[in-house]
C-alpha cells in the first residue's frame, strides 16, 4: 500500500468516526485510531497513519505555495506549565510535555486534522472543517479529564479554535525553512487564547456561526463569555467570544 492509497484509507476511516461522533459526548466516540481489523489488513495503517502528509506537506510537495484556502484552527495550551515544571525535575517536566503532546497530536490526526506547530507546551492544529476542529478539541477535553481520576495526572489545557481563510507559505529562507499559517483567524484565535481559564473552549462568534451550519449539536453548548473584548491587534474591532466549559462540567 502506497503512501496515496494509506492517506485515503486514514480519510476513510476518519470521516467515518466524524459520523459516529455527531450528537455524542462520550471519549470514544470523539477519536479514532486503526481497528484490529484494519491492522490485520494493512499492519502498516498502525505505525503509518500517524506520518501520513498532511496538507501542508502536499501542498509544499506539489511546489503550489503560497496557497489561500479556508480551515479551521485549534491552538492548545498546557495550562499551569510553568508550575508543574518548577514542581518537576527537567526529565520529569519533559515526560509530561512529551505525554500532553501525544494526546494533542494522536487526537488531531484521529479527527482528520494535523499538526502545525509545536511551541513550547502548546501546540497548533489545523482542520478542513470548524466541526472537526471542536470535536478534536472535546475529544481533548475528555482524554485530560479521564486522565485526572489518577491521583498522580492532572492536566489542564486551554484550547481556542477559529475558522476564515488561511493563507499557507513558506517562511525563511534557503539555509533554513517553515510554513506558516497566516490570516485574522490564526490570530484571533492565538489572542483568545490567553484571556481564558484553564480547562475550557473559546471561539470568536464568525467561527460559532459556522459550526450551526456544520454541526448545530456542538455549537450550542458554546455560551456567550464576553460581548465585546478589546484584543491586542483588534482593537477597532468589538469581539464576541463564545466558551465551552470543561469536559468535566459537560458530562455531569
Amino acid at each position: 500500500m502506497n503512501t496515496e492509497e494509506l492517506n485515503g484509507l486514514r480519510q476513510e476511516r476518519c470521516n467515518q468516526a466524524m459520523r459516529r461522533g455527531q450528537g455524542s459526548n462520550s471519549a470514544a466516540s470523539l477519536a479514532w485510531t486503526p481497528s484490529p481489523l484494519d491492522r490485520e489488513i494493512y499492519p502498516e495503517l498502525a505505525q503509518a497513519y500517524t506520518f501520513l502528509p498532511g496538507l501542508i506537506e502536499h501542498y509544499l510537495a506539489r511546489q503550489e505555495l503560497p496557497i489561500k484556502k479556508e480551515l479551521a484552527v485549534l491552538f492548545v495550551d498546557l495550562a499551569d506549565s510553568t508550575k508543574a515544571v518548577l514542581r518537576q525535575t527537567p526529565e520529569m517536566a519533559l515526560v509530561v510535555v512529551q505525554h500532553f503532546m501525544r494526546v494533542v497530536t494522536e487526537i488531531a490526526l484521529a479527527h482528520c486534522g494535523d499538526v502545525k506547530d509545536y511551541e513550547g507546551d502548546g501546540a497548533l492544529l489545523y482542520f478542513a472543517s470548524v466541526a472537526a476542529a471542536a470535536r478534536a478539541a472535546l475529544a481533548i477535553q475528555a482524554a485530560l479529564a479521564a486522565e485526572r481520576s489518577t491521583p498522580d495526572t492532572c492536566l489542564q489545557a486551554r484550547l481556542s479554535l477559529n475558522v476564515g481563510e488561511v493563507v499557507i507559505g513558506v517562511i525563511g529562507s534557503p539555509l533554513r525553512r517553515s510554513v506558516a499559517l497566516i490570516g485574522p483567524a490564526v490570530s484571533l484565535a492565538a489572542r483568545l487564547l490567553k484571556q481564558i481559564p484553564p480547562g475550557g473552549i473559546v471561539a470568536p462568534q464568525a467561527a460559532v456561526e459556522k459550526l450551526h451550519e456544520d454541526a448545530p449539536d456542538l455549537a450550542e453548548r458554546f455560551q456567550v463569555w464576553g460581548e465585546c473584548l478589546t484584543l491586542k491587534g483588534f482593537e477597532e474591532e468589538c469581539v464576541t467570544a463564545y466558551y465551552l466549559m470543561n469536559f468535566d462540567d459537560q458530562v455531569r
